[in-house]
């Protein structure tokens, strides 16, 4: 579902819309900072407008009747904290046959229900898509193509979509870490390929399955950091000849490798989604697993949504769980040949530093959603919405830490924690 277009050229071959959302959340702490997870920031208990605002414009041409090409640019706060366009989509169409439609360029990344319009408020019941689902995937777009062929049965229309590319985006979880200023990560999802099947029947009912596999590389400043520590305790170790510095250098290299060095992993997303909506019901659910070899964690993730038109209102209520099934590695501790400076210094800096990086995927989290739609006029809807999250001990959930050091956001991650966070938004299109 795209924005709907508010300029079509004479000759109908150009069309040109846009969609936005302007959107304030209120947090009940400090502690920790909520957003979509892997912008830089987010809301504490002053109102923020960065974890929603955003702007987009869209532009599709068609060359001949089977032939076109779209682009999307949109701005939206990101993980350098800045509202900065970007060209999110640019693909070029065609379609080969009726039912057989090839595609390539960069295009919206198929891993979820609603992942060709997710950024479209209005397009959405609810504020924002669930984050206990949608926000254990860094990325929603991926270059390469996809083909899709699709087969009426009686009153029933099967769409099989399969894609293949590579996908990229920065990612932040913190600012600084003891003291240190980080920048963002950035993952890549290289060899990625992918299978949809949805099937859309006339009572309002559509069924999705979708399966995707890639290999995936991360660079951080906190790893980097950890191998610049170590490559450091080596290199003083050499100049100084001390065999016992170069043995907590060298333990420290083969610490991190060991456990955080990641590139070119295996990694896997599978997720199962049913919606309705049918008179005044508006039902929505999807189930979703992620699979790493590497330190990113594997995690299971659920919602379910129900909403009922009143009029111009929609009221909903939302439950929804993260889980992390298996962290996958454990911190490898580095011992010195003595329990003496430099030596214990250097050990405790890269152990404090490896488990720093490692609790970075403790996501474990529930929430309830309570809101309401109100389409306010066409292309105009307002909504507003309360999340009460849940987050156990020794998880930080998928909120945003300043310095994951600090006293207070310790607290927050070794504590049971609920937070609760409201959300006014106005969606349009245009």
């Amino acid at each position: 579902m795209s924005a709907q277009a508010d300029y079509q050229s004479p000759d109908g071959n150009f069309r040109l819309s846009g969609f936005g959302t302007l959107g304030a959340v209120h947090s009940s702490t400090n502690d920790v900072e909520f957003n979509y997870p892997g912008q830089g920031g987010g809301a504490g208990t002053t109102p923020n407008m960065s974890p929603d605002s955003k702007l987009a414009v869209q532009g599709s041409y068609k060359f001949t009747p089977t032939f076109s090409a779209t682009t999307q640019v949109m701005a939206r706060y990101d993980a350098s904290s800045q509202y900065v366009p970007s060209v999110d989509w640019i693909f070029a169409k065609w379609q080969a046959l009726p039912a057989l439609t090839v595609r390539g360029g960069r295009m919206g990344a198929p891993f979820f229900m609603v992942s060709d319009f997710r950024n479209v408020g209005y397009a959405n019941t609810t504020v924002r898509p669930n984050l206990d689902v949608y926000g254990q995937v860094p990325t929603d777009q991926f270059e390469g193509g996809d083909v899709t062929y699709q087969y009426a049965l009686g009153s029933t229309t099967f769409n099989a979509t399969l894609y293949a590319g590579d996908s990229k985006a920065d990612y932040a979880s913190a600012f600084r870490s003891s003291g240190r200023e980080l920048g963002p990560s950035n993952f890549q999802l290289k060899k990625l390929k992918g299978l949809n099947l949805t099937a859309e029947m006339d009572n309002g009912l559509t069924l999705r399955a979708g399966y995707s596999k890639s290999k995936i590389s991360l660079t951080s400043d906190s790893v980097n950091g950890l191998l610049a520590l170590g490559a450091q305790a080596t290199g003083l170790g050499i100049l100084n000849s001390s065999p016992a510095l170069v043995d907590v250098g060298t333990k420290i290299t083969n610490a991190t490798n060991a456990t955080l060095v990641t590139q070119d992993k295996d990694i896997s997303f599978v997720g199962f989604g049913a919606s309705y909506d049918q008179d005044n019901w508006i039902i929505s659910g999807e189930y979703t697993k992620r699979r790493s070899n590497s330190f990113i964690a594997d995690t299971t993730g659920w919602y379910t949504n129900v909403g009922y038109r009143v009029g111009k209102f929609t009221p909903y209520i939302g439950f929804s769980r993260l889980t992390v099934n298996s962290a996958n590695v454990t911190a490898t501790t580095v011992v010195p040949l003595a329990q003496v400076a430099p030596l214990t210094t250097f050990a405790n800096g890269a152990n404090s530093g490896i488990q720093s990086v490692l609790n970075v995927q403790k996501l474990a989290q529930r929430t309830i959603t309570l809101g309401s739609r109100w389409d306010v006029m066409p292309n105009v809807a307002l909504k507003a919405q309360w999340d009460q999250i849940h987050k156990p001990a020794d998880s930080w959930g998928l909120f945003f830490t300043r310095d994951p050091s600090a006293a207070q956001e310790q607290s927050f991650l070794q504590n049971r924690r609920t937070v609760n966070v409201l959300s006014v938004s106005m969606d349009f299109v245009f």
